[in-house]
């Protein structure tokens, strides 16, 4: 009986369940991915075919050496991802971009980081360590949650849509592992300095994986991302970049084609505005004028997600996520980790059914108490209209209660 092999899973996935690919791949040249390092590097995101391609390695003669040694092949109707070329993929590596275009800010972002991550691995590797200076760069190092967070949110959906997943499946969630590890050992080195040396390897560690993701940024993300979209996209994109905050780079360039089409675009939405009159609502009428104004003064981050489960209304007053309006119409699920995405499923199902009506989540994110409360929205015949989100820094509140004693 032959084993089945679906051409959609990533060569790490393969090759864990089965090892003997690891020597049939060999033949086909594919060696340079096979090795533990880079299996775990680039084997989580590499599926077969794309390999292949870049390798040009027809894919008839992979398919043709899997049959000989037993396997048939399923998925092969594989997206366009799978079909670049080494070429395609090295032109857009190495393209000159404008200056403030958003994969060159990302570039300088990297290389900002790069500086501080520098300094703090000559830290724990040299014969003497400086605490100060350690817990004063780690500090600095927890801005790469913007960058991040624009890679998530203004990358990787655009990639989804284009069919090409790997990316968001997998950095992600290294994303959230390297945040995390970056966030516990930050509160650990200030609480108490003699931790440094306590957690030395640890840090070290860490910043062995910030340097591989970025690397991968450079070598996987931000090569596909120059392939695939378009100018539009990128004009998109680098409107969303200031209010997702620019990290690492003390003064960022302007992209001048970026800026007249952001302003264009700012000009129609105001135009919008004047035109639209008045919201009528059962205890009065506002302007959409008033309405953006009382909305700006709310201390909060609302978004609403309608019944279709798509973004379609957010306000970022309170600071506390960043939201970027390329998430507007998208669905909630391409707006969380791939690890999330079961747990909203589940709340959006329960409101809709009516299971239950809201949910409370509070937790100190950064150091900041953090509230979040989600909330079924129903129409007047009970049917329902969808879900808001409303996230408050707690902070300032809880500064007006005086301790008791």
């Amino acid at each position: 009986m032959m084993k089945r092999i679906d051409l959609k899973l990533t060569v790490a996935e393969l090759v864990k369940a089965y090892p003997e690919l690891i020597d049939i791949l060999a033949e086909l040249g594919l060696e340079k991915i096979l090795n533990p390092a880079a299996l775990k590097a680039m084997g989580n995101i590499m599926t077969l075919p794309r390999g292949a391609a870049v390798r040009n390695i027809p894919m008839e003669k992979v398919i043709a050496l899997l049959a000989a040694h037993g396997f048939e092949t399923v998925g092969n109707d594989i997206n366009e991802v799978c079909q670049l070329k080494t070429a395609q993929i090295e032109t857009a590596a190495g393209m000159v971009l404008e200056e403030g275009h958003p994969i060159a800010l990302m570039r300088a972002e990297n290389d900002g980081m790069e500086k501080i991550r520098t300094i703090i691995e000559g830290q724990c590797v040299g014969a003497t360590i400086d605490t100060a200076v350690v817990i004063e760069a780690m500090t600095a190092l927890n801005a790469i949650r913007n960058h991040y967070a624009k890679k998530e949110e203004l990358l990787m959906p655009i990639l989804y849509n284009y069919g090409v997943t790997g990316p968001s499946q997998v950095m992600w969630n290294e994303d959230d592992e390297i945040k995390k590890e970056l966030g516990t050992l930050t509160r650990a080195i200030k609480e108490d300095a003699d931790n440094v040396l306590l957690y030395k390897g640890r840090i070290a560690a860490l910043m062995k994986r910030v340097q591989g993701m970025a690397a991968k940024e450079e070598r996987i993300l931000f090569p596909l991302c120059l392939n695939y979209f378009t100018t539009e996209e990128w004009m998109r994109i680098y409107r969303d970049f200031p209010d997702m905050g620019i990290v690492f780079v003390e003064e960022p360039p302007v992209w001048d084609a970026g800026a007249a089409w952001a302003d264009s675009e700012l000009q129609k939405t105001i135009e919008q505005e004047i035109l639209a009159g008045k919201v009528q609502l059962p205890t009065g009428e506002l302007t959409v004028k008033q309405l953006r104004a009382m909305f700006s003064l709310l201390p909060v981050d609302i978004t609403f997600i309608d019944e279709q489960d798509r973004l379609r209304f957010f306000i970022n007053e309170g600071n506390v996520f960043p939201r970027p309006k390329a998430a507007l119409g998208r669905l909630v699920f391409e707006c969380h980790p791939p690890q999330i995405v079961p747990v909203v499923k589940n709340l959006l199902a329960d409101f809709r059914a009516k299971k239950r009506e809201s949910l409370v989540v509070a937790r100190y994110i950064m150091g900041r108490p953090i509230l979040v409360k989600y909330m079924a929205v129903y129409g007047e015949e009970g049917n329902y209209l969808g879900t808001v989100e409303v996230v408050q820094d707690c902070s300032e509140v809880l500064a007006k209660f005086p301790q008791r004693k």
